[in-house]
C-alpha cells in the first residue's frame, strides 16, 4: 500500500516496478526501442541526450555505447545506481540526476529527449502534466526534438481487459487488475502478489492519464513543440487507432 502522505509513483516504483515488470525488459526489446529513437530523432554521434524518467537505465545505456552525450533522470536514485552500475559494465559514460520531471535543471542544452515505457501521465494533473512539457522544451535546444512514447488510448479501450495474470522465473504469480475511468480518461492498474510459497500482498500500482492525440498535440503546442511524425509502435508502422502505441515525435519551435 502506499506509504501515508507520499505519491503512489514513489512507492510503486519503489517497492514494486522492476519486480512486477521484469518479463518485459529484456536486451531485444531495449535495442530494438533505441535504434527506433536514433533513427526517428535522426541522431548523431556526440549529440547531448536526456533520458527522462530513466528508470534501471536499459535506454540510457544504450545510448551511451552508440556514441551520444546520455544524461539520465530519475525521481528515484535508487535506479540509477543501478543505471551507473549498468553503465560501468558496458564502459560507457553516464550522467545522472535524482529529479523530478517537472523540474529538468538544464536549459537549451539538449539536443534530444527521450520519455520512454508511458512514463508520461503518472501525476496528479493535466496541469502537472504540462509542467513536464514545459521544463522539457526549456531544457531542449532550439529545433532539439522529443521522442514521447505514450500507451495509445484508443488502443486501450477498444483492448479493455480488466483481469490478468502473469508469472514470474521464480513461479510468483503477478494478479493484475485495470479500472478504466472514461470520464477523466484514466487508468488504475493494482496488483495482487502471490509468492512461491503461497504468501500473498496488494501492491498499489500505478495510474496513468490515457491522452488522444487531439490532446497531447495541443498541449505540445502550448508549450512550444511542434508535433513532426507520429508512429504506432517501434517496427515504424503508422499510428492508427488499432496499434498499442502511440509515439510522438515534436520539434522546438524556437
Amino acid at each position: 500500500m502506499a506509504t501515508q502522505g507520499s505519491p503512489w509513483y514513489v512507492d510503486f516504483f519503489r517497492n514494486d516496478y522492476l519486480e512486477v515488470y521484469d518479463h518485459q525488459f529484456t536486451a531485444v526489446r531495449a535495442e530494438k526501442e533505441v535504434a527506433f529513437a536514433e533513427k526517428a530523432l535522426q541522431l548523431k554521434v556526440g549529440t547531448r541526450v536526456l533520458d527522462l524518467c530513466c528508470g534501471q537505465g536499459r535506454h540510457s545505456v544504450l545510448l551511451a555505447r552508440h556514441g551520444f552525450q546520455v544524461t539520465a533522470l530519475d525521481l528515484n536514485s535508487s535506479y540509477l545506481e543501478l543505471a551507473q552500475q549498468a553503465a560501468v559494465t558496458a564502459s560507457v559514460t553516464l550522467d545522472t540526476i535524482a529529479g523530478d520531471m517537472r523540474q529538468i535543471p538544464f536549459q537549451n542544452h539538449f539536443d534530444a529527449i527521450v520519455n520512454m515505457y508511458s512514463s508520461f501521465g503518472y501525476l496528479e494533473s493535466e496541469a502537472d502534466d504540462l509542467r513536464v512539457l514545459e521544463s522539457a522544451a526549456n531544457a531542449l535546444k532550439p529545433r532539439g526534438r522529443l521522442l514521447l512514447d505514450m500507451l495509445n488510448r484508443e488502443w486501450a479501450v477498444a483492448n479493455y481487459i480488466q483481469n490478468d495474470w502473469h508469472r514470474g522465473v521464480d513461479n510468483t504469480l503477478y494478479v493484475e487488475r485495470r479500472d478504466l475511468d472514461l470520464a477523466s480518461s484514466s487508468m488504475h492498474v493494482s496488483f495482487t502478489i502471490v509468492g512461491p510459497n503461497g504468501s500473498r500482498r496488494d501492491s498499489v500500482g500505478h495510474h496513468i492519464r490515457l491522452y488522444t492525440l487531439t490532446e497531447i498535440t495541443r498541449l505540445l503546442e502550448r508549450v512550444g513543440l511542434r508535433v513532426t511524425g507520429v508512429f504506432g509502435g517501434f517496427d515504424s508502422e503508422p499510428y492508427a487507432i488499432t496499434t498499442r502505441r502511440m509515439i510522438i515525435l515534436a520539434e522546438k519551435v524556437a
